[in-house]
C-alpha cells in the first residue's frame, strides 16, 4: 500500500457502500472507527500477556521474547522473579536474570523460533553444551541461585522468500521481521477539527523498484545498519527504525498506481528495466506506514 487516502478502492478492497466506509478505510481519522487503525494497538498487550507460561512440572517457559519481568512460584513453591532484558526483535541477544530468596530447583524452557539456526545458550557465561534447535524448546533444569544469568543468542540471518503465486516476487526477512521499502511521506490534512485532524498520507519518494539480486546470497546484497533503540522508546516508525537494510534496485516505469491509488499488479519476475541502479533503504514492515514488501526482481 503506497497511498492512504479517502478514495473508493472497491472492488479491490471491500470498502464500497456508504461514503463513510471508504473515506475512513485507509486515511487517518481518529474520530471514526475502522478496524485496523484502532485495533492495531491491542496487539501489544496481547503479546505481553503471552510472554510467559507456567509448566506442569512447576517451572516457567519463555514463549515469546520482550523486555519484561515475571513473578511466579516455582519448584517447591518458592516465589521468584525473572528479569528479561532484550531489544528483540531488532537484536539477537536475550538475557534472563533469576532473582530468588533461596536456592531452588525448577525447569526453565526457552522457545527457539522456526527461522533461527545456530542459536546459542549460556548460563552464567558458561556454555553447557546445549544445542538449541528451531521449532523446539530448550530445557535448562538446575538448582538456581540468586543472580543467575541465562543468555540466549538468536542469530538473525537474512532470508529471501519467493512468492510463486505473486508473480515470483521476493520478500526480504531478517530474523523474525519482514522488511519494507522506506517510502517518504507527505501528510495532507483532509478534515476534522484542529484537536482531532484527519490526514491522508501520500508517497513523496519513488516506490516502484525491482531488486537487483546477487546469486551469492542475501548477505552480500543487503548490508545491515543497526543504530539501537530510539530514546522515545517507540521503534515502530519510519524515522526511528533500529535496524535498516540497504539494497540495489532499479525503477520499473511499467509498474504504476491504479487510478484509485492502489498499487498496480506486480510485473512478472525477473523483469527488465532500463533504469540506473540505485541504492534503496528497507525498514521493518511494522515501522512503515506506506509499504512495498513484495518486490519484483530485475533480470
Amino acid at each position: 500500500m503506497t497511498q492512504l487516502d479517502r478514495t473508493d478502492k472497491s472492488p479491490l478492497l471491500q470498502d464500497s457502500g456508504t461514503q463513510l466506509s471508504y473515506e475512513t478505510m485507509l486515511s487517518s481519522d481518529p474520530r471514526l472507527y475502522r478496524c485496523c487503525m484502532h485495533n492495531v494497538g491491542q496487539g501489544w498487550p496481547y503479546y505481553a500477556e503471552h510472554l510467559w507460561a507456567a509448566t506442569q512440572d512447576n517451572g516457567l517457559a519463555a514463549v515469546l521474547y520482550a523486555a519484561s519481568e515475571v513473578e511466579a512460584r516455582v519448584g517447591d513453591g518458592t516465589k521468584i522473579r525473572i528479569v528479561e532484558e532484550t531489544e528483540y526483535p531488532f537484536d539477537e541477544i536475550v538475557d534472563f536474570t533469576v532473582l530468588t530468596p533461596k536456592r531452588v530447583e525448577f525447569p526453565l524452557l526457552l522457545r527457539i523460533p522456526e527461522w533461527c539456526e545456530g542459536a546459542h545458550l549460556s548460563v552464567n557465561g558458561r556454555d553447557d553444551g546445549i544445542r538449541p534447535e528451531p521449532l523446539k524448546y530448550v530445557l535448562v533444569e538446575r538448582e538456581w541461585h540468586d543472580g543467575d544469568n541465562v543468555r540466549l543468542e538468536l542469530p538473525m540471518r537474512l532470508r529471501l522468500s519467493v512468492w510463486a503465486e505473486n508473480r515470483n516476487s521476493v520478500s526480504v526477512s531478517r530474523g523474525p521481521l519482514i522488511y519494507s521499502l522506506r517510502i517518504g511521506e507527505r501528510w495532507v490534512r483532509c478534515g476534522g477539527p484542529d484537536r482531532w485532524p484527519s490526514y491522508e498520507v501520500h508517497p513523496s519518494t519513488p516506490w516502484n523498484y525491482g531488486l537487483v539480486l546477487d546469486p551469492s546470497g542475501p548477505n552480500r546484497i543487503f548490508p545491515v545498519s543497526e543504530k539501537g533503540m530510539p530514546q522515545s522508546e517507540e521503534p515502530f516508525s519510519p524515522d526511528a527504525a533500529p535496524v535498516k537494510l540497504t539494497a540495489k534496485a532499479k525503477r520499473l516505469a511499467q509498474w504504476a498506481q491504479e487510478e484509485n491509488g492502489l498499487v498496480g499488479p506486480l510485473p512478472e519476475s525477473p523483469t527488465k528495466s532500463g533504469g540506473a541502479v540505485e541504492t534503496i533503504t528497507l525498514i521493518p514492515m511494522g515501522c512503515a506506514r506506506l509499504r512495498i514488501a513484495a518486490f519484483p526482481t530485475v533480470d
